[in-house]
């Protein structure tokens, strides 16, 4: 008998540290959400701009990213970088060139969808890009981002991109 009473205390003082404890640091969806939409926002500002110091800060510069994409104005239609050092390589020489694509274009984004844990997320949505002044549609796409935090701040880890056919953008 002495055996059950000494386990119930046991068990019992062991529920009430579970919930008597705080969280260390709860995580703030909602900041969260607002940090990687910032990120990603930079990312996509500093593109347009050609600011590749500033664009490169958006990555995770490892061998781990990846980056996968989709569009029929890509003479292969399809795009991939494996390791951050040669999407960096080709944009460094793209920037240099000054050969960026709808530069000065403005995006929206919807439907997005956020997994986030302490250290890594990811976020799905649509993106729909126009020509800043005309409004004109230029694309519509499904995105994926994997982010990673590294020193505390997101990172991209993963680039995903599926471009409409041009036809169901007009």
């Amino acid at each position: 008998m002495k055996f059950y009473i000494c386990l119930f205390s046991f068990c019992m003082g062991l529920m009430n540290c579970q919930q008597q404890q705080p969280a260390n640091n709860p995580l703030d969806v909602e900041k969260e959400k607002a940090s990687i939409r910032a990120v990603i926002a930079k990312e996509t500002e500093s593109y347009y701009k050609q600011d590749f110091e500033a664009w490169k800060s958006t990555y995770l510069q490892s061998p781990a990213f990846r980056k996968f994409g989709y569009w029929e104005g890509y003479p292969g239609k399809v795009v991939s970088n494996i390791g951050f050092e040669s999407l960096a390589a080709q944009k460094k020489e793209q920037f240099d060139a000054n050969a960026t694509l709808w530069k000065g274009s403005t995006e929206e984004r919807q439907n997005e969808n956020f997994r986030i844990t302490d250290d890594m997320a990811w976020y799905t949505f649509e993106q729909l890009s126009y020509e800043k002044d005309t409004r004109k549609l230029l694309g519509r796409s499904l995105e994926t981002r994997i982010l990673e935090k590294e020193n505390g701040e997101w990172k991209i880890a993963y680039l995903g991109f599926h471009y409409y056919p041009e036809s169901s953008t007009k």
